[in-house]
């Protein structure tokens, strides 16, 4: 019975399957099959999917673009760069603008430094004590420092011209000392040199000496305090005929040279020095013999050869040969009435470096109280000529116009000495460690 009721319900499903797939005429005929397939139009109301398109308001987004209107400021291009870090965020980026572009607006106002210009008011006045007071500020600026600049260098210092040219001038600046020197090429004055400076100290103190002749090295010697040093540059004692740089001293020399070491027995510790000729260093040697000094030996110094005046010896041998000289005459003309500018340096300013850069130093290093220089005769003419102002001068160059018949030359072992006391003052000497200071050298 069951069975039966199955088939029968099995048989009434399956038509109504093939009812349901009739053809498309008959289907779309039938107003209720219409209804259920516009049913389907519901799903096509998913259209309200295209009011996405109110995302499309999103494009609001492109109004982004109104970064584009910090294009704008593409003047201050630092913007740009600022666009790349704060690219999300135009509310920074607008900020930032605001606050940098309005401290600008202030910075603007600093323009209120220009009143400093009333500052040049200051040139009116001539008093140093208002530079002073500038120099705090200023300090490093020589402009404001030289008031020189602001009151002309004529008005402290006095007229640069030939007739002053070599001059040097001690001036207290701000507190500061400076010297000035009259350049003899430009007749301007400038800051000296330290060469300068040093030779001016020189003059001072060869004026306060006033050298007037040769006294005796052991004189000399014989006055240094213990808290005192001595500089002494002297010519070689007597040597041989030969010229060159092998030449010996004869026995007279030897003798003369050990003589006078006698006499400097009592004298402080003596360093020794000499030119690269053997002559100078048989001189000391023989004078620590007769000092008995334990150690007889010295070092060698090329700066005390005979050049060291010579500026140019092109213009030295030029200057012989249209003299007809053998030397001799120019280098005492020289020493004795100046010129020659060409050929020699100025004997001040060149002495002083000789002195402060090798002499001094070189004792320094001995540590010993006494420096004993052995050089030569056309070494020493200048100096003597300069210690003395002219006092002394060596009259070869008149003895061959057969204008002078006395002692015209250098005696051996005569020379200069500098004492140089603790407070930095000077005292210079012409010294002779024979009997003379000088001597009659044959006319040629």
């Amino acid at each position: 019975m069951k069975s039966k009721i199955m088939k029968v319900l099995a048989g009434l499903a399956f038509a109504s399957i093939l009812a349901a797939c009739g053809d498309s005429d008959s289907s779309s005929a039938n107003p209720d099959s219409v209804s259920v397939r516009d049913s389907v139009v519901i799903y096509d109301s998913l259209n309200w999917i295209d009011t996405v398109r109110v995302i499309d308001s999103l494009r609001i987004k492109d109004s982004l673009r109104i970064k584009d209107s910090v294009r704008v400021k593409d003047s201050i291009r630092f913007v740009d760069s600022l666009r790349i870090k704060y690219k999300d965020s135009l509310n920074i980026i607008d900020s930032l603008l605001i606050h940098y572009i309005d401290s600008l607006r202030y910075i603007d106002t600093l323009r209120f430094i220009d009143s400093i210009r009333y500052k040049d008011s200051t040139r009116v006045i001539d008093s140093l004590n208002i530079i002073d007071s500038l120099n705090i500020i200023f300090k490093d600026s020589t402009r404001v420092v030289d008031s020189i600049v602001t009151l002309s260098a004529e008005k402290i210092l006095g007229k640069c011209n030939a007739e002053n040219a070599g001059q040097l001038k001690f001036v207290e600046i701000n507190r500061e000392d400076r010297y000035y020197y009259c350049d003899m090429g430009t007749h301007l004055w400038r800051i000296a040199t330290e060469e300068e400076v040093m030779s001016a100290l020189n003059d001072k103190y060869v004026r306060q000496s006033r050298v007037m002749d040769f006294v005796p090295l052991e004189d000399v010697l014989a006055k240094v305090a213990p808290d005192e040093q001595v500089i002494v540059v002297i010519r070689h004692a007597e040597r041989d005929d030969d010229l060159s740089i092998a030449s010996a001293l004869t026995d007279l020399g030897v003798a003369q040279s050990q003589e006078l070491g006698e006499k400097l027995m009592f004298s402080p510790e003596i360093y020794y020095a000499g030119s690269q000729y053997h002559r100078t260093h048989m001189t000391y040697n023989n004078i620590a013999k007769g000092r008995a000094d334990y150690d007889t030996l010295g070092d060698t110094m090329a700066v005390l050869n005979e050049g060291w005046f010579t500026k140019s010896f092109d213009s030295y041998y030029m200057t012989l040969f249209r003299e007809n000289d053998d030397g001799r005459g120019v280098m005492t003309r020289w020493a004795a009435e100046g010129g020659y500018t060409d050929v020699f340096y100025d004997v001040s300013p060149r002495f002083a470096a000789l002195l402060e850069n090798h002499l001094m130093p070189a004792l320094k290093r001995s540590k010993k109280q006494v420096g004993l220089f052995v050089s030569h005769d056309v070494m020493i003419i200048p100096m003597v000529s300069y210690i003395s102002e002219r006092r002394i001068t060596m009259k070869y160059y008149l003895a061959k116009q057969g204008k002078w018949d006395g002692d015209n030359w250098l005696n051996y072992l005569a020379g200069i000495a500098i004492l140089f006391k603790p407070d930095g003052t000077r005292v210079f000497y012409a010294v002779k460690g024979l009997d003379s200071g000088t001597m009659k050298l044959p006319i040629e």
